[in-house]
């Protein structure tokens, strides 16, 4: 019984953490914006408990900030915590290249990362901003999981969830062609199987990005 009961509170505590970081990258939830309890508690139809707990535990992966007498909020980076955690993302990512060159002539992997590239391209003029988001998503996703690390994965989805408001604002700025033309280069390299030029791509791609960051206010 005991052993059912915990369980179940797991079950409802990563139901919690999920429901937030989904909420985080479709925008649903703002850096700034407090997280009620008893709204939580009803819509994910969960207890106060497991809602605490997977509050702390957000928390400590730096997506909440829990501050007394208010409450929970979406945790609101500073610009150089935001360039901070570019500069982690180039040289993991950039791994994550690296080592997707390694693999590519692995089964099915080529004609992934093609797909992946195609979607991007097709959606590159999209008036839905979420749909080109949505795409950017995959191929960066394609690329870690040919990379085969999933430690690597998880440190790298970690890093990316607190940036993803930033990431309208990049497109917002009418940087998606630049984009994609950096996605060209970076499946180019990858599927020559250069393990140096991919690495080198994907750094240049991720530092465009912080760059742009740099130049706008925040």
């Amino acid at each position: 019984m005991q052993q059912a009961e915990q369980r179940r509170k797991a079950t409802a505590v990563e139901t919690v953490i999920n429901a937030v970081k989904t909420g985080i990258k479709d925008g649903q939830y703002v850096p700034g914006q407090r997280l009620v309890e008893a709204d939580l508690t009803k819509s994910l139809n969960v207890s106060r408990g497991p809602l605490r707990e997977a509050m702390w535990r957000l928390s400590g992966e730096g997506l909440v900030e829990i501050k007394p007498n208010y409450g929970v909020s979406i945790k609101r980076l500073s610009k150089e915590e935001a360039l901070g955690i570019f500069a982690i993302r180039e040289m993991l990512e950039g791994l994550a290249a690296r080592l997707a060159a390694e693999n590519i002539n692995l089964p099915g992997n080529l004609k992934r990362l093609e797909r992946a590239l195609k979607l991007t391209i097709q959606r590159q003029n999209s008036p839905n901003l979420s749909e080109y988001s949505d795409a950017n998503d995959i191929f960066h996703d394609t690329i870690i999981e040919i990379a085969g690390n999933s430690q690597l994965n998880s440190l790298i989805e970690q890093l990316r969830i607190p940036l993803y408001h930033l990431q309208f604002r990049h497109l917002l700025a009418g940087m998606t062609r630049a984009s994609v033309k950096q996605h060209k280069e970076i499946v180019a390299a990858i599927s020559s199987g250069n393990p140096d030029k991919a690495e080198k791509s994907m750094r240049k791609h991720l530092r465009s990005s912080a760059a742009l960051l740099r130049k706008t206010d925040y």
